[in-house]
């Protein structure tokens, strides 16, 4: 059996110091942080802040007014859970109370065609050392952040914590995840194909009747157990596509900190896109690999074929996509990296990143390639900084040499719109879709 997990990869120093520092361009979308997780909490804590993050963030700030806490200073959603699980805390009466209106609004919601998930987003943690099977090296962080999901499995307390992954063909599970859950192991032989090319000896379980906060009750998926251990540690595992083609949409809405699923088989409710921009959007292609690709150009050079992926918190090119460009090593916009930089993938295998392109001006998905790199469409890079995509010969790339791909299109870029929204109901493929809000004036 062949699982697929290609991209899901993370960036790190090749040396040993603990004088390393790096600081991540500013980002404008607020629901880029860092997840609530507090090791010393009760199993009925961990419900009740599993429960609160589940609200919006008009239902949080309603029930902390009715209760006559300020919410004036507080303009983050991790700043107010904070707050209701503090009121809570001393209040259980207020929280039983809520709790029951949460689990009605929780049955009305799994009823609707639309499903909205709240999303945690991860960062790696600066100067953590993880042992690579070919090198000893430590992380630093990206711009990139790891869009995550809790579901909750019958007969567990806990729920599990996943990073929501387009470029993943299934579900992955730490081993001892695997174990703690007490899933049976269906096979101990089987492969995945990750950043470091094509590792072996994951086993296989399968996961039932898992449901989402909502109530939404999902399909049976397999999973595979596999040593993730560069990812940050609040994450329990990957799941990808397994998932997402559960649906007929998939709106990842960055600026809110939702996961949008729009229900197959069930009509009536739509996402309004009528007070969004869009910025860019594309018809993607399915790769041999099973998932999927775009056509994007970078400051006007381009196209290059670059896999969608929402679990690498990073942007890379091969020297194939550097040849889609137009440039080679030798051209005066491709710069050798000064420090021994690489990157990780879930097969902890350590990846050299030897040069450098500096994004500067704009993104684009070369949906209508007559209208040029600068047409109406894309993502001005100027208006919130540059962008430096390192460039390596990644095993996962080569062994996708056949269908043409140069490259990795991360969270660091895809963070820097709005929503990122998936149409599934167009064809075997689906539609690419990058929005931003407008303000009142509609600018």
């Amino acid at each position: 059996m062949h699982f697929i997990n290609t991209t899901t990869i993370f960036l790190f120093f090749l040396c040993i110091s603990n004088a390393i520092a790096f600081v991540a361009p500013r980002t404008r979308n607020p629901a880029i942080k860092h997840a609530l997780f507090s090791a010393s909490s009760t199993d009925e804590e961990q419900e009740v802040l599993a429960e609160i993050k589940s609200m919006r963030v008009r239902e949080i700030k309603q029930e902390l007014q009715s209760a006559g806490v300020d919410t004036s200073d507080a303009f983050e959603k991790d700043e107010l859970v904070k707050r209701l699980v503090a009121y809570r805390k001393n209040k259980p009466a207020a929280a039983s109370t809520s709790g029951t209106a949460t689990s009605s609004r929780q049955q009305q919601t799994s009823s609707s065609s639309i499903s909205r998930v709240p999303m945690d987003f991860h960062s790696l943690t600066p100067n953590k050392s993880v042992a690579s099977k070919n090198s000893n090296i430590f992380l630093r962080p990206s711009p990139g952040k790891y869009p995550s999901i809790q579901l909750s499995v019958p007969g567990q307390s806990r729920p599990l914590t996943l990073l929501v992954d387009t470029a993943c063909s299934g579900l992955v599970l730490r081993p001892n995840i695997v174990k703690q859950y007490n899933l049976p192991i269906l096979n101990g032989g089987v492969s995945m194909m990750a950043a470091g090319g094509s590792t072996h000896g994951a086993s296989m379980s399968k996961l039932s009747a898992v449901v989402l906060d909502d109530g939404t009750r999902l399909d049976d998926m397999m999973v595979a157990g596999q040593d993730i251990g560069a990812l940050p540690s609040a994450l329990d595992g990957i799941i990808g596509l397994t998932f997402l083609n559960q649906f007929k949409s998939v709106t990842f809405d960055f600026d809110k900190g939702e996961l949008i699923l729009c229900k197959k088989n069930k009509k009536g409710d739509s996402i309004d896109f009528t007070d969004m921009k869009v910025l860019a959007e594309s018809e993607t292609q399915l790769c041999r690999l099973g998932v999927w690709t775009a056509d994007i150009t970078l400051d006007g050079r381009g196209p290059v074929k670059m896999l969608i992926d929402t679990g690498a918190a990073s942007t890379f090119l091969n020297w194939k996509g550097v040849g889609d460009l137009n440039m080679s090593r030798d051209h005066p916009l491709i710069s050798r990296n000064t420090e021994a930089l690489g990157a990780m993938g879930a097969d902890n295998m350590a990846l050299h990143l030897s040069h450098r392109f500096v994004l500067k001006r704009r993104v684009n998905l070369a949906s209508d390639p007559s209208m040029g790199a600068f047409g109406p469409l894309g993502i001005d890079i100027q208006e919130i900084g540059s962008l430096n995509i390192d460039i390596g010969d990644l095993p996962v790339l080569e062994a996708l040499k056949s269908d043409n791909v140069g490259g990795i299109l991360g969270s660091d870029f895809l963070m820097r719109c709005d929503l990122l929204h998936l149409d599934f109901a167009i064809s075997s493929s689906p539609k690419v879709s990058l929005l931003q809000k407008q303000n009142l004036n509609g600018q």
